[in-house]
């Protein structure tokens, strides 16, 4: 029940003048407020002017060392897969692993958020007909796992091999088909545009039934939606982003668009928050039209503080460990605090990790385990590195799990001495 929380980067104002200087400020703000990640969309053209995400991302995260950098969302099929390998390998490597990887086929309301109309040319500019995005998206999915992880793939005619190897980066599906939900289930991440608490409620029993259906793992669950905040609570900008989002033509009716707002004083906000997170979302990434982005932010991360108060503790670690042989694994670990049994998760598949690696991994995380006085539950596994052998991911396991308690007891140790 434990929910992060970010942002996206500003939106640009008019023709941007005078504004280039602003997402780096953006990025190190966030990072400073103890938001999770940040955010940039990725469409061609729209109603208001857009940089290419990944250049965005990049610079965002060139100046910060934490914060998490993510795509939302990239238009897939309207891409060539080995260029976007390359560029989504580069950020991955440069960011050290920071990466989120946001997509969908174009044909969801994320073609028309932010840039407020479907980029239809975008698909003519690639020469690639709008009516084989699906197909598409799926092929540029499978062919994505295995360059960024360095596997020799098939690309066209020939078989391709990029190299550094990185690890891959958390796949999280945009979109609200079935065919949406079932890649979802695949790759391990669901990213509902502009859903409402009951909507996700209403939704993700839909995903246990499709990954109970192949055996798979529920995706984690993040959505992103509009927020307008202020500090006195007057109400005066309510009406704002729910006539934006119903008049934009997103097929979402008035309601459900109202009930997606993020909106008033923080206080306000958190029990918003709080509420998305008791719905089953794992992260929560908001949007904010208003252009004063440093007020948003500051009153966000209050809403943040106050949610965090209420849920669960959420902590994450990444640890790597290497045999004399070059064995190699690295994975994260989230590691949550709250009531229950104690369950491991392997959101990647059986294609990624073998039964007898995802058995060492979890033998090391209930090691790590070990002695607690409490019941502390692996919310999620990204393994990063697979040519490894089981006595390395054991280790791997124990050695992430003891970073992510070691994390949660210095943050205690902290709210004790204030």
């Amino acid at each position: 029940m434990a929910v992060d929380v970010g942002v996206f980067l500003p939106m640009l104002q008019a023709d941007g003048e005078g504004q280039a200087a602003e997402f780096a400020a953006a990025a190190r703000r966030a990072e400073e407020l103890g938001f999770e990640s940040v955010w940039a969309s990725g469409h061609l053209t729209g109603r208001a002017p857009m940089l290419d995400a990944t250049v965005t991302l990049a610079t965002a995260a060139a100046v910060t060392t934490r914060i998490r950098v993510g795509h939302g969302v990239l238009t897939l099929p309207v891409h060539q897969v080995a260029s976007l390998a390359q560029q989504l390998a580069s950020l991955q490597y440069l960011s050290r692993g920071r990466l989120l990887l946001g997509v969908d086929t174009g044909g969801s309301a994320w073609a028309q958020w932010r840039g407020g109309l479907v980029d239809t040319p975008a698909w003519a500019a690639a020469g690639v007909p709008y009516e084989e995005r699906d197909e598409r998206t799926d092929r540029a999915l499978e062919q994505l796992r295995s360059l960024l992880v360095g596997y020799p793939t098939r690309v066209g005619d020939t078989e391709l091999s990029l190299r550094p190897r990185v690890g891959w980066p958390p796949f999280l599906i945009g979109g609200e088909s079935a065919a949406d939900l079932r890649r979802a289930v695949r790759h391990g991440g669901w990213f509902p545009n502009l859903a409402s608490p009951a909507y996700l409620a209403r939704m993700i029993p839909r995903l246990r039934a499709l990954a109970a259906e192949s055996r798979d793992t529920t995706p984690g669950v993040s959505v992103a939606v509009p927020a307008t905040l202020d500090a006195t609570g007057t109400g005066e900008r309510r009406a704002r982003p729910v006539d934006a989002v119903a008049a934009h033509r997103y097929g979402i009716d008035t309601e459900r668009a109202a009930a997606t707002l993020v909106e008033g004083t923080p206080e306000r906000a958190a029990e918003k928050l709080v509420e998305f997170a008791r719905a089953g979302a794992d992260r929560i990434v908001l949007s904010f039209s208003d252009a004063d982005w440093r007020t948003q932010y500051e009153l966000a991360a209050r809403a943040m503080e106050s949610a965090r108060a209420v849920l669960p503790v959420r902590r994450t670690a990444t640890a790597g460990s290497q045999t004399s042989c070059g064995g190699w694994a690295r994975v994260t670990l989230d590691v949550e605090r709250e009531t229950g049994t104690y369950a491991f998760t392997n959101p990647l598949g059986d294609d990624a990790l073998p039964a007898d690696l995802a058995e060492a991994l979890e033998e090391g995380a209930r090691e790590g385990l070990a002695g607690q006085d409490r019941v502390v539950r692996v919310h999620r596994a990204w393994v990063h590195e697979v040519d490894a052998h089981p006595g390395v991911f054991r280790a791997a396991g124990r050695t992430a799990v003891t970073g992510a308690l070691a994390a949660l007891a210095a943050e205690r140790a902290g709210a004790a001495g204030r």
